[in-house]
């Protein structure tokens, strides 16, 4: 047995008998030590941040990159990404929400018509300030906002009315909600930021859906029914106005064709009276007179046989019907 025994420990003692205690107890405590101390080296990702606690109050945020803390217990961290968009529910399970135990709430809302109307909804927030997050908020970010926004909801529908929030009036109720609800995270000093918030349906309660639905057809035959009229208008309107163009061209064109010939007229007369005077000076008023009204009358009637009839003293007739044989 003592030959048995002696022979593996002896072979240990006879391996390190060349070893000083002292010297081996020194070595083991001093890798012992850099070991602890590199236990402070840790990196921060990019996105992240790292908030850095000394016996357990917060000291220093640290971006990303190597960094040195003290050692635990003297110093720790925690890493929290802040880039990344995270979404929380109103009214709806969203995917990455279905393991979770609790089904979602129904937000009902009293319009300032006096309609109540479910609203199903999306926020998109982020972590702006990460040891505000971790240590400021003794509380769920999701629940915390979900009462944030649903509070800025009641307070802001019960203000507009039904068809506001249902047609022209939704993207500014989003708007001032989402403003709203980040000022009480803010208050709360929660460390989040609502990046977006999107009102994804509004609906009315099953008891009253039918009637809600009726309203919503009729009032969409209204607007159908104002489109058809306002598109008659359009096209009536430029059609008249453009027939009217056309009436007042046409209108301005005999004007002036008018007025052009009448001014020719005018001239003509003009120039007429003009060799009319001259030529009484030469030959006698009567001639010219009859020259005159010779011409005048082969202009009016151009395919009419002309007699001329010379008048006689004796006061004799002519029968005209013996002409008409000729």
């Amino acid at each position: 047995m003592s030959d048995a025994a002696e022979g593996p420990l002896g072979d240990i003692t006879r391996a390190f008998r060349h070893l000083r205690p002292k010297l081996l107890a020194t070595s083991l405590f001093l890798a012992a030590a850099v070991i602890y101390v590199l236990t402070g080296v840790y990196t921060v990702n990019p996105g992240e941040v790292g908030v850095v606690k000394r016996f357990g109050r917060v000291i220093d945020t640290m971006g990303s990159g190597a960094h040195y803390r003290m050692p635990w217990p003297i110093d720790s961290v925690e890493v929290v990404n802040i880039v990344q968009v995270r979404r929380a529910e109103i009214g709806l399970l969203l995917p990455e929400h279905e393991h979770q135990a609790f089904l979602p709430e129904k937000v009902q809302l009293l319009t300032g018509d006096e309609n109540v109307i479910n609203v199903e909804a999306i926020i998109h927030y982020r972590i702006k300030d990460a040891a505000r997050f971790l240590y400021r908020l003794n509380f769920s970010a999701e629940r915390l906002l979900h009462n944030a926004v649903a509070a800025a909801l009641v307070e802001l529908v019960g203000q507009i009315g039904v068809d506001d929030i249902l047609t022209t009036g939704k993207t500014e109720a989003q708007a001032r909600t989402l403003r709203k609800a980040q000022a009480v995270l803010d208050q709360y000093e929660s460390g989040l930021q609502i990046t977006a918030f999107n009102i994804k349906a509004i609906s009315p309660p099953p008891a009253v859906a039918d009637a809600f639905r009726d309203v919503m057809t009729a009032r969409e035959d209204k607007e159908q029914t104002i489109n058809q009229a306002r598109g008659y208008r359009n096209s009536i309107i430029p059609e008249a106005r453009g027939k009217a163009r056309s009436m007042r061209s046409e209108a301005e064109g005999y004007r002036a064709e008018v007025v052009n010939r009448a001014e020719g007229d005018a001239m003509r007369f003009a120039s007429t009276l003009a060799e009319y005077r001259r030529n009484k000076l030469i030959y006698s008023e009567d001639v010219t007179l009859y020259r005159l009204y010779l011409e005048t009358m082969e202009s009016v009637l151009p395919r009419v046989k002309k007699y001329i009839l010379r008048a006689s003293g004796e006061g004799r007739k002519v029968n005209l019907k013996f002409l008409n044989r000729q």
